[in-house]
């Protein structure tokens, strides 16, 4: 993963390995969300977050794509 910023004017990268453990914070959220529906239980992300959440998820996506860092507008709810 390369996460793309701004450090004094001038376009940075950080490359962030990525670590494939059931340990990592992401399993733990898909694991929590896979759970949720399947007994039924509450969602790991509030409703109330949801809307903030994918505008994150989004704004990764794009500045992957883009190769750069780019401004993320959180949605007002």
């Amino acid at each position: 993963m390369t996460l793309y910023h701004d450090i004094c004017g001038k376009c940075a990268e950080t490359i962030v390995p990525l670590v494939e453990e059931e340990d990592t914070n992401f399993y733990k959220k898909v694991r929590s969300f896979l759970d949720a529906i399947r007994t039924g239980g509450p969602a790991p992300v509030p409703t109330s977050q949801i809307v903030i959440n994918q505008a994150i998820i989004d704004g990764i996506v794009r500045s992957a794509k883009l190769g750069r860092e780019i401004e993320i507008n959180i949605p007002e709810i």
